[in-house]
């Protein structure tokens, strides 16, 4: 009777059915059968490693997060902690359940509370501290951020009794706005206060017949907030004393407008204007010459005397000064142009502009206002 060779189930692991193949003779089966087996050990092993990476990079990302943003009420993440569903299987399912959990939390905090204003960059925190005219609640400093750099507002922070506190760079970059420059640094504060437009016109009016005769800069309808801060940063520097904008259609006073403006919000005031064409009529009644620029126009920018009390007018980008407020003007100046671009930034044509008032005013004699009127 021939003795058949009992049939052996292969074994669950594939190491050991290498071995029992090696002891076992082969044959035209399992020479053809090799190449598919082969396969599958090699799809298996690459399930392995992915699965392998997912669990890396969810333990380095649950590393980096701070724990205030851990949601244990997850019911994966909860069953994965007991020990449920055990192995890798489980904790792939962690992985992938968690991403849209973690994203979910991190627009969730990128919420503000609407009554609540963060000032970032080292340079604006500083200039803030200085001023003393902002009510600072608390800085939030990047771990791992220069101490050298720091050291100033470090020393301002405790004269005023301000609380500094570290937190993780992820934190302090949720607190500034998307895509800042917050340069490690983010201040609590509260919403930048408008001036009130009457009082500083008043303020301006009460210049007027002095050694400093008042200037000032009103912007129509500037929208981009770079813009804006970028004008209020040369206004300071250029030792204006007062810059009014439009209530609507217009970039209002923004965290971003601080930053652009690198403290120069701290020491120029800056008031709200319902109506700019009576605001320019207010100007006039108070011994205010209103001057508009104007690509047009027959005056050139150099041929105006700053040195008398004067209000720029600079128009939005694109559109420039509107018809009503361009006809309300005492006068209009341009700027020369040599190349083939129409025209410059608003931001730059304001520091061209405020720059000759600035070398008329200090080039001129120390005279009194009246006496340079009685030589006219």
């Amino acid at each position: 009777m021939k003795n058949f060779r009992r049939h052996k189930p292969k074994a669950a692991n594939p190491r050991a059915n290498d071995e029992r193949e090696r002891r076992e003779p082969r044959t035209n089966e399992t020479r053809r059968d090799e190449p598919r087996r082969n396969e599958v050990r090699r799809d298996e092993l690459r399930r392995n490693e992915t699965r392998r990476s997912e669990i890396r990079h969810d333990e380095t990302r649950r590393k980096e997060t701070p724990q205030s943003e851990v949601r244990p009420d997850e019911p994966h993440q909860a069953k994965a902690r007991r020990g449920g569903d055990g192995g890798i299987a489980a904790r792939g399912r962690e992985v992938r359940a968690g991403g849209g959990a973690a994203r979910q939390t991190f627009e969730k905090h990128d919420e503000r509370p609407p009554d609540e204003s963060h000032l970032y960059g080292v340079l604006p925190v500083l200039e803030a501290l200085r001023a003393g005219n902002r009510r600072i609640e608390r800085i939030t400093i990047a771990e791992g951020a220069g101490e050298v750099r720091l050291h100033e507002l470090f020393e301002l922070a405790r004269e005023f009794r301000v609380p500094v506190r570290r937190a993780p760079r992820v934190e302090v970059q949720r607190l500034a706005a998307a895509g800042a420059n917050h340069q490690g640094v983010v201040a609590h504060v509260a919403a930048v206060a408008y001036a009130d437009m009457d009082e500083l016109t008043d303020a301006l009016a009460g210049r007027v017949g002095t050694n400093d005769p008042p200037l000032a800069v009103v912007l129509d309808g500037v929208e981009d907030p770079r813009n804006l801060g970028a004008i209020i940063r040369t206004a300071e520097c250029a030792g204006v004393h007062g810059l009014f904008v439009p209530e609507r259609r217009a970039a209002g006073l923004t965290e971003t407008v601080a930053k652009a403006a690198a403290g120069a919000l701290e020491y120029l005031p800056v008031a709200r204007a319902t109506n700019i064409v009576r605001l320019v009529e207010g100007f006039k009644e108070r011994g205010i010459w209103t001057i508009g620029t104007d690509a047009e126009a027959n005056i050139a920018y150099t041929d105006w005397d700053w040195t008398q009390a004067c209000a720029l007018l600079l128009g939005g980008e694109g559109a420039g000064l509107r018809r009503l407020v361009r006809e309300r003007c005492d006068a209009l100046v341009r700027i020369p142009l040599r190349g083939r671009i129409p025209s410059l930034n608003v931001s730059v044509a304001a520091a061209v502009v405020l720059y000759e008032a600035v070398r008329q005013r200090t080039a001129a004699p120390a005279t009194t206002y009246e006496e340079r009127q009685d030589d006219r």
